[in-house]
């Protein structure tokens, strides 16, 4: 498999193993970002959610290859700082406060004591 930097294609990001340091970090924004709009989000909290994982992972790549090569190029400064908008505007459109876990129902919680 190629290897996966900042400006890697799509289909070539689909192919990451579970495994991968870049799948995790998909995981871990996806899971804290789902919890954060109260562990149900609607399919669009759902649609930006994903959106925001994707410009994470596209983030921490350029982190990482800024890191290597010292100053950035104009092209990955402009992207980076293009990604950096997006996000933010993701995020406080996701809100900025963490909504509340929804309340359990007597029946689900009868439910779950019977079983």
């Amino acid at each position: 498999m190629r290897k996966i930097g900042p400006y890697s294609r799509p289909e070539a990001l689909l192919k990451m193993d579970g495994r991968t340091r870049y799948a995790r970090v998909l995981k871990k924004v996806r899971a804290d970002l789902i919890a954060h709009v109260g562990g149900k989000p609607s399919p669009t909290q759902l649609a930006l959610i994903e959106r925001a994982a994707w410009i994470t992972l596209h983030m921490t790549l350029m982190d990482g290859h800024m890191l290597q090569g010292g100053a950035p190029a104009e092209r990955d400064a402009r992207q980076y700082l293009a990604w950096s908008n997006t996000h933010a505007r993701i995020m406080r459109a996701l809100g900025l406060e963490s909504a509340a876990a929804s309340p359990e129902t007597l029946s689900a919680y009868i439910s779950e004591r019977a079983a």
